[in-house]
């Protein structure tokens, strides 16, 4: 095949053509050593049969001489009987050699020449065997010996003669045969060597001629395709590539040319559309010069291209200094300049307008607010070009919306201030001091304890100190340790384990871990079992506590606020709560005014309620009756505002018209008509001294034998709630297990 005709196949069949020839060469080679081979092996072959045969006539030779020599001996020993009885074995032993003989000679390779007289001499000599025998023996019955023994001579001379004839035939025949298969092995070992030598360096220069043959028809396109691709580069479009063949460097030869006519067209297209584009922003920057706005225009990478009239006089600068890297850390204020940076990398990443506000040095060195938009202008296929930067003082927006802002914070802290006690009502000196107490205690992380009788609004109080404290969006969890058995109130407070007792199917997580990053309450903190106070000691302490039937600590950021009607400093005196976990609890205590004391507040409160109930009934009451007021005020309340609500309830479920009232025998005072045998004069609590109060207290537990709750008990006698009678009797130091019988 010529080498002009190699492009017309394609790459991979010139390979292979290649690499056929060069493995068929590499046979041949092959082949020629194999040759070389098997005429040794012939050779060698030929050796070994003439030996066989010179072996196998010199046995027959030996075994011939042997059968004579023996018949001598016979015949010197003169015994017929001996002669009769060896003769005929020694026949069959040299008729044995002889066939063993023949055998050897016929099964010889053909490659082995045969002495023509060797088969007939020994057919001949086994043929004459018997009648010499015959002879021998028929002679040696006439008893004359020497008759035999010259008989014996005269045939043994030319058997002697043949053999060793033939043995010397065969000898000269074996130095031919080896002298000439030395040296024809010597011929073979000097044609190998050249055998591999000639081949080699054949199979070695067609596979060189080939392989630059086909090296040379593939680098030329290619060198061709790397010149038109450095042309392109150039931009060089009309540069073309000449085209041979129909493989595939010649496919890519014709693509080539025709994306570069392509890129030609394309780029005559650009290049006039180029032109238009300089004429109109030749004329958009005569326009944007006259514009009173800051306009600027970056490349998508955040560098500046032009920047107007306006906005290098606002800065002082030229459009080489404006244009220089390090623009935004000289005019942008540095609390803004990081988030300007930031959100014009991310804005310039994308293709979508964005805008921002930001604080710019003006060449005075005042700071003054911008709005800047940033708006991209994209090619057909939607590739970002530049960005066109418009910025907008907005210095009077933003101090207008400070101000705003600044009025709706005061606004705001105003109606936070007048709602956060919205439950709460009233203007009582005492109440006004507990609701500024609760101000200053709130944003702090302090444990605060609530005192106060029943009813008095301890939960509203906490409930406010929550609201208005750090904690207020987080949990705010109400335990009412008195409502709670006390073999259940620490599995209530900390959880419990799995199996931890009896019922405890799964792991249940307890209040103090719900109240984790907000506030638990603790009502009726004077209820507490001992064994309770010391793991809430242990929180109060460590922050940490366990859960029953678990040994491993839980942390957890709390805080207590703790609530209780009784006298926990009585409590701590008769030993039934314990003096540490009382000073952790007592560090901001808030003593709460029973109603009692806050009698200028019922008016406000009777209001606020009247509202609540009537609005909830579907009432609309417009007045209150003046005698009512004047009860309410008058009477002690020793259910406190719990009382009071209940109270205003009632009436106004039962009020017909607009006019809120309520009967009066809601608000006397409970008198017993047994209350002379009882001993306990009808009185009011509220308004006697200690040592008065100590004496009614102690007289209606003699009256009900130490017993407080329950109709017969010292609170009904008293006309008081169970609460209120426990706190005094607390406060007061009352022993009442001495009035208890039997």
């Amino acid at each position: 095949m010529k080498v002009s005709n190699l492009d017309r196949l394609n790459i991979g069949a010139r390979l292979t053509a290649c690499f056929v020839v060069i493995i068929l060469l590499m046979l041949g080679g092959n082949g020629l050593l194999l040759w070389q081979f098997h005429v040794i092996r012939t050779q060698e072959a030929r050796v070994s049969s003439v030996n066989q045969e010179l072996m196998a006539v010199l046995r027959f030779q030996t075994d011939l001489l042997s059968f004579h020599g023996r018949l001598d001996e016979l015949a010197q020993s003169e015994n017929i009987d001996r002669l009769k009885k060896e003769a005929e074995p020694l026949g069959g032993v040299l008729r044995t050699a002889a066939e063993r003989t023949r055998d050897v000679l016929t099964h010889l390779p053909a490659e082995a020449h045969l002495d023509p007289t060797l088969l007939p001499t020994l057919e001949a000599i086994e043929s004459a065997l018997p009648s010499q025998l015959e002879a021998i023996m028929a002679l040696a019955a006439t008893g004359d010996w020497q008759a035999v023994r010259l008989r014996l001579a005269n045939e043994k001379k030319p058997l002697e003669s043949q053999t060793s004839a033939l043995v010397k035939n065969i000898d000269r025949e074996v130095s031919q045969e080896q002298a000439q298969t030395a040296v024809n092995i010597e011929m073979s070992e000097r044609r190998m060597p050249l055998i591999v030598l000639t081949t080699s360096s054949l199979t070695l220069l067609i596979a060189a001629v080939l392989g630059f043959v086909i090296t040379h028809s593939i680098a030329l396109p290619l060198h061709l395709l790397m010149e038109g691709s450095r042309a392109l580069a150039r931009g060089e479009f009309g540069h073309q590539i000449p085209v041979k063949g129909k493989d595939e460097l010649a496919h890519l030869g014709t693509v080539f040319n025709d994306t570069a006519g392509k890129l030609r067209d394309v780029y005559e297209n650009l290049r006039s559309r180029e032109e238009e584009l300089r004429e109109s922003e030749k004329e958009l920057r005569q326009v944007i010069e006259f514009v009173p706005a800051h306009v600027f225009v970056v490349r998508p990478d955040g560098c500046g291209i032009y920047a107007n009239r306006a906005i290098l006089e606002y800065y002082g600068f030229t459009l080489e200094e404006w244009l220089a890297e390090g623009v935004p850390n000289r005019v942008v204020h540095p609390e803004d300049l990081e988030r300007y940076l930031n959100a014009r990398q991310n804005g310039l990443a994308g293709s979508v307008p964005f805008e921002m506000d930001v604080r710019r040095r003006r060449k005075d060195g005042q700071y003054r607010w911008f709005l800047c938009r940033f708006n991209p202008m994209q090619d057909e296929k939607g590739n970002t070009l530049r960005w066109y930067v418009a910025q907008t003082d907005v210095e009077e927006g933003k101090q207008a919306a400070q101000r705003a802002h600044n009025e709706n914070l005061a606004l705001r802290e105003e109606v936070v201030r007048s709602s956060m006690f919205e439950e709460i009502v009233g203007s009582s000196e005492k109440l006004i001091r507990v609701l500024s107490d609760v101000a200053r205690v709130a944003p702090a992380d302090s444990t605060v304890l609530i005192l106060g009788e029943t009813g008095t609004g301890k939960e509203l109080i906490a409930r406010a100190i929550h609201k208005q404290s750090n904690r207020a969006g987080r949990a705010f969890i109400r335990v009412n340790c008195a409502s709670i058995p006390q073999s259940l109130i620490s599995s209530e407070l900390f959880g419990y384990e799995k199996g931890a007792f009896t019922g405890a199917f799964q792991r249940r997580a307890g209040r103090f871990e719900a109240a984790d990053g907000g506030t638990i309450f603790l009502d009726e903190i004077g209820e507490l079992p001992a064994e309770t106070q010391v793991s809430l000691l242990r929180v109060l302490q460590e922050r940490e506590f366990e859960r029953l039937g678990s040994s491993q600590l839980i942390s957890v950021d709390v805080r207590i606020l703790a609530a209780t009607n009784r006298d926990l400093k009585a409590a701590v005196a008769g030993g039934s709560f314990r003096s540490d976990l009382f000073y952790r609890l007592n560090v901001f205590p808030i003593q709460l005014p029973s109603l009692r004391e806050r009698s200028d507040d019922i008016p406000l409160l009777v209001e606020y309620l009247i509202e609540r109930f009537a609005k909830k009934a579907g009432k609309r009451i417009r007045t209150i009756q003046r005698k009512t007021l004047e009860l309410f005020q008058a009477y002690e309340w020793p259910g406190n505002i719990r009382e009071l609500q209940n109270v205003v309830e009632r009436a106004v479920l039962l009020c017909d018209g607009d006019t809120f009232s309520v009967d009066e025998t809601w608000l006397k005072q409970g008198t017993r008509t047994d209350t002379p045998s009882a001993g306990v004069p009808v009185r009011r609590l509220g308004k006697l001294e200690a040592n008065q109060e100590r004496e009614l207290i102690e007289a209606a537990l003699m009256a009900s034998s130490g017993k407080i709750s329950g109709p017969l008990g010292a609170a009904a006698k008293l006309g008081i709630p169970r609460q209120t009678l426990e706190s005094k009797i607390a406060s007061l130091g009352i022993n009442k297990s001495k009035f208890q019988t039997g």
